[in-house]
């Protein structure tokens, strides 16, 4: 799941986690997702954080990034 869908997911779990008839097993469940969204989604971050900071000027001035590894959609 990309990055960006990784947030949406998180934003819709919240609006269903503010529901008043959320039942306590679907809450845990939405819960646990949530917190599996949230890690994957650091994890993009620091592998992204890691590639800024591998960024290499080269001879003409320019900048040379290596491809970036992430999750594909």
């Amino acid at each position: 799941m990309s990055f960006e869908r990784q947030l949406a997911r998180l934003e819709e779990i919240v609006g269903e986690l503010e529901r008043e008839d959320v039942e306590l097993a679907q809450a845990l469940a939405l819960f646990q997702e949530g917190v599996e969204c949230l890690r994957s989604a650091s994890g993009d971050l620091t592998q992204a954080e890691a590639q800024v900071r591998t960024l290499v000027e080269r001879a003409d001035g320019g900048f040379d990034l290596p491809e970036f590894r992430g999750r594909s959609p």
